[in-house]
């Protein structure tokens, strides 16, 4: 008997709490505070993601980003950091609403991923989150870490009792 396959579906949290991308700041801190989450989704017409905010969205939009630290060469100066990184660190800053706020290059997967795959992801992404999506782009589920050391904990509690109902057959 071969290694059984989780994937997404089966351990992924079916009832998302996702919000429209025009909830101002303010409403996503009380959100944030009020509800058990690290990440929310912001959803367009049909559930279809658009992206994600994260708790630590809220706090860098708190937190005044620094002026960029720059080389003095023969009298030029020279900046070390791309500009880039501070146009994304002045909307942050500057946002009104989740639109503003939020990622919308949004790390996803399917219901059919397995879950080493989305295990790897969110290591080497260092997502706590990540959105479940069917074609053309449509919110179905959610996973967090919370969710995969649940999935770990079921599967591990299977293979026990299967041991252990073996060995009283034998």
């Amino acid at each position: 008997m071969g290694e059984k396959i989780i994937k997404a579906k089966d351990f992924m949290t079916k009832y998302v709490f996702s919000i429209p991308p025009d909830v101002t700041v303010h409403e996503l801190v009380k959100l944030f505070v009020t509800h058990p989450v690290s990440a929310v989704p912001v959803v367009g017409d049909d559930n279809e993601l658009l992206g994600i905010v994260s708790e630590g969205d809220l706090l860098y939009k708190k937190v005044k980003p620094k002026v960029p630290a720059y080389l003095d060469i023969l009298g030029a100066n020279i900046y070390y950091c791309g500009f880039g990184r501070y146009e994304r660190s002045f909307r942050k800053l500057l946002a009104t609403q989740a639109a503003d706020l939020m990622t919308k290059d949004v790390r996803c997967v399917t219901p059919e991923t397995d879950m080493e795959t989305i295990m790897n992801l969110m290591i080497d992404e260092h997502l706590k989150t990540v959105p479940v999506v069917e074609k053309p782009n449509r919110l179905v589920g959610i996973i967090t870490r919370h969710d995969i050391l649940g999935a770990i904990a079921a599967t591990e509690l299977e293979e026990k009792m299967a041991e252990n109902h073996k060995s009283t057959e034998e």
